[in-house]
């Protein structure tokens, strides 16, 4: 069994820089996310389309925003997750000046990687558009991707000329980046991440049920999105979650919402925000928690929910 599926991944990079005054939400990604699906549907979908979820062509729109999971094949799902997801910056401000620079990350998953072209095409477009409620427009002046043999962004996008894109990372590179680390682990979670366990929402984490998620998200993700089948060891793996333990929790909830564009329905996304420091962490579940970090954890991750980072902490000093 493979510890990690075979899941391509491109991570990308850009910036927009803003051309008047704008207003945006304290929480971007919605912002994002739902943008790029306003302009990629103007840029590709057919003029007289008017339900891009159900067109009979296999258009971008409908592969990145409207997959669809074939019966039975995604146990427990009731829609197909997305192959993407949007990192919005950190920053809380809610108003941004001329000439201001507003900088976020998407990341493409598995077979959306051969979208990558389209997806660029679309962002640049939106900022034609504009951004928020008064569609203030801003160009993209930037972009990259990311490297996994050099481990640094490259510019993709420059000086208005688009240039080559860094091939996806590949699993190799999670199992390099723990390699020699050490047991002990601080996982830090920058966006509020929203678990389900037993029906409930999760107000408090632990390491099995953070493995737990992350092997079910990469699951569905790969079941769908994938190269070839994955079976991955999770009597282990859960082993090793049980036997590790949190030293330090300072975790706390936080609520934010958005109102959709489309329906004007209000959603709340509240989740959990803060750090667990965890010891005895085992490399494999340093490794699966690496890859699953990439992807984001829990429920929509499209806006950027769930986004964690996973980082090795120093041992406390030995006494003499």
């Amino acid at each position: 069994m493979d510890l990690l599926p075979h899941l391509p991944i491109l991570h990308t990079r850009f910036v927009y820089q803003l051309l008047v005054d704008a207003r945006l939400p304290r929480w971007k990604g919605a912002l994002l996310r739902g943008g790029w699906g306003r302009a990629l549907s103007a840029v590709f979908c057919y003029p007289d389309c008017d339900q891009p979820a159900h067109c009979s062509h296999a258009c971008p729109y409908r592969m990145l925003f409207t997959p669809e999971a074939p019966p039975g094949q995604v146990a427990g799902v009731r829609d197909a997750p997305r192959p993407f997801l949007v990192r919005p910056p950190l920053t809380d401000h809610t108003t941004m000046c001329r000439g201001d620079q507003l900088v976020f990350e998407v990341v493409l998953i598995g077979s959306a990687v051969h979208y990558a072209h389209v997806m660029m095409a679309a962002f640049a477009h939106l900022g034609r558009l504009g951004l928020g409620v008064d569609r203030s427009p801003a160009t993209l002046i930037q972009g990259f991707s990311f490297s996994d043999h050099t481990q640094q962004f490259i510019p993709c996008f420059h000086d208005g000329q688009w240039l080559p894109l860094t091939p996806p990372i590949q699993p190799q590179f999670f199992y390099d980046a723990v390699r020699d680390a050490g047991d002990r682990w601080q996982l830090q979670f920058v966006t509020p991440t929203r678990i389900k366990h037993a029906g409930t929402m999760c107000r408090q984490f632990d390491l099995p049920l953070l493995v737990s998620a992350a092997i079910r998200r990469l699951q569905h993700l790969n079941t769908l999105y994938g190269t070839t089948p994955w079976q991955p060891p999770v009597d282990s793996l859960l082993a090793d979650a049980r036997a590790a333990h949190v030293a330090r929790d300072r975790m706390r909830w936080v609520d934010w919402g958005r109102t959709s564009e489309a329906t004007g329905q209000t959603m709340h996304l509240g989740g959990m925000l803060g750090t667990l420091d965890v010891y005895g962490m085992t490399p494999a579940l340093a490794t699966l928690l690496m890859m699953a970090s990439t992807v984001h954890l829990g429920k929509a991750a499209v806006f950027g929910n769930g986004w964690f980072r996973v980082q090795p902490t120093m041992a406390p000093p030995q006494a003499l």
